[in-house]
């Protein structure tokens, strides 16, 4: 892998597509040369802020430097874009050629007009043991789609990239799934980010006191959806010297929107107050629902002050920490009398009280060097994943049997220096520890690159966990032609603008 390569290898696509850069404060005022981009950006419905997008900056520099004869049509677009996609296509499969391990994440989607569609992704670490992401297919599912669907899909997009006998994992945050993926020969991993909106809405169902408040949220903010009622909003807003924007709407079924949705309601009370007595409106909320909101409101921020977006896809190995790092704040906040923290660390603990057994994620935790100790605490799990891991170390000598001169060496030994070593700060990249492994350590080393390639999410997590860029990604893939969807998506996915 080249130098620039390697420097963008890092990078988010959606952080590097969507993250607007700061504004220059020595920019000149605007002039008539503004007006046909004016035209363009209303005309084409495209936000504001497409003028600050490095795609936008990336094309405009461009223009500054060539010469157009001619004005390209769409046609000329298409094909060129078809052109990339064929030669994009080649050099994927150059990748996942190369390597003997890969994970899988499926993700199951929905447009605005409610079409279903599933982007499969494979993950692998390269043999500069660099973390590589290459999205492989968007496929729409049908209307009323069952498993089956998903796993003849995903087999026939194994079959497609030639990586069926590499496939160990899939990762998904389709529900019910578990039994078809291991009919598959696949192990399975549920979705963290749709796992931990499954405790959220769990905690809802359990308590009608918290599911009647979020759900009067949810209705004032959709009172506040109407032109009118925006403008009186604004209105009061403006009176109370409040910040001037709108509620968030959602339907109140996932942790991050909801959260959203809280903290401006939150923040514009006493406008919103205002608005409904004014126009007699039976929507005010109580005191006791507005500490309610409150509380509702520090215990979803115990998620998002743990789970950062700002990299494209965390690690598998990132999930028992920041598990028991959320466990940790509920705590506090269940100390200091919040009833929600308390419903809401109950439910998590439901869904990951045994998450050391599962070798994956546990194995994943302890061949992340930031982490290995917190994996390894308790005395039962430390025996059962050093057996398992020299189990994988003693199955790699075997496969190697015959096409390789490498010997095997002794196995409890190599684990042992592992153990030994000292613990990596949080900040420090562990692919980086097992790029030059000693010859003695080569097995340790491939068993590590199996485990750390698998991600934890099936939605990219600078998506999952950023509220507005998922609002943004949602509303131009709507935009998109369904014919040209999964062309457009495979390009957008596997496609790193320089700076």
């Amino acid at each position: 892998m080249n130098q620039q390569k390697k420097a963008y290898s890092d990078r988010t696509r959606w952080s590097q597509r969507y993250q607007p850069y700061k504004q220059d404060g020595h920019r000149e005022r605007r002039d008539d040369t503004d007006v046909p981009l004016l035209d363009w950006i209303i005309s084409d419905l495209h936000p504001h802020t497409i003028v600050e997008e490095p795609g936008f900056l990336h094309f405009y520099k461009s223009m500054k430097s060539a010469r157009f004869q001619n004005q390209p049509t769409s046609t000329d677009i298409l094909l060129k874009l078809q052109q990339s996609f064929f030669l994009k296509t080649q050099s994927v499969q150059k990748n996942l050629d190369s390597v003997d391990t890969v994970a899988l994440s499926s993700e199951v989607w929905n447009t605005t007009a409610n079409k279903t569609y599933m982007t499969t992704t494979c993950h692998l670490i390269d043999n500069t043991w660099t973390q590589q992401s290459w999205v492989l297919e968007t496929i729409p599912l049908p209307e009323e789609y069952k498993h089956s669907n998903i796993i003849g899909q995903l087999l026939k997009i194994a079959d497609k990239w030639r990586i069926g006998n590499k496939i160990k994992v899939v990762v998904t945050n389709e529900d019910g799934i578990k039994k078809d993926i291991k009919k598959a020969g696949w192990d399975f991993i549920p979705c963290f980010a749709n796992t931990l909106d499954v405790v959220f809405k769990e905690t809802l169902e359990a308590s009608s006191v918290w599911k009647a408040l979020v759900e009067r949220c949810c209705k004032i903010a959709e009172y506040f959806s109407n032109a009118e009622a925006q403008g009186h909003l604004k209105k009061a807003q403006k009176n109370l010297r409040l910040p001037e924007y709108n509620l968030a709407e959602t339907k109140g079924d996932k942790w991050l929107s909801t959260l959203n949705m809280l903290e401006r309601i939150s923040k514009q009370h006493e406008a919103i107050r205002q608005v409904l007595i004014e126009f007699n409106v039976d929507l005010l909320l109580s005191k006791h629902e507005n500490k309610n909101i409150t509380k509702t409101i520090s215990s979803l921020k115990a998620f998002q002050d743990i789970i950062s977006p700002a990299k494209r896809y965390h690690s598998l190995a990132d999930i028992i920490p920041q598990v028991e790092a959320i466990r940790k704040k509920l705590k506090q906040l269940q100390q200091s009398g919040n009833e929600f923290a308390k419903e809401l660390a109950q439910h998590l603990d439901h869904h990951f009280s045994r998450a050391k057994e599962n070798d994956w994620l546990t194995l994943s935790t302890t061949l992340n060097l930031r982490y290995r100790d917190i994996a390894l605490s308790e005395i039962g799990t430390f025996t059962r994943i050093t057996k398992r891991i020299i189990a994988e170390m003693e199955h790699l000598n075997e496969e190697n049997q015959g096409r390789s001169f490498r010997q095997p060496g002794n196995f409890d030994m190599a684990l042992k220096r592992y153990l030994e070593k000292k613990m990596l700060p949080t900040k420090y990249d562990p692919l980086a520890f097992w790029k030059f492994p000693k010859v003695e350590d080569w097995y340790l080393s491939e068993v590590a690159r199996k485990y750390l390639a698998v991600v934890s999410t099936a939605v990219p997590a600078d998506i999952a966990f950023d509220i507005e860029k998922a609002r943004l990604v949602a509303s131009r893939i709507s935009s998109l032609d369904p014919e040209h969807l999964n062309m457009m998506l495979f390009l957008n996915g596997n496609h790193f603008l320089p700076s």
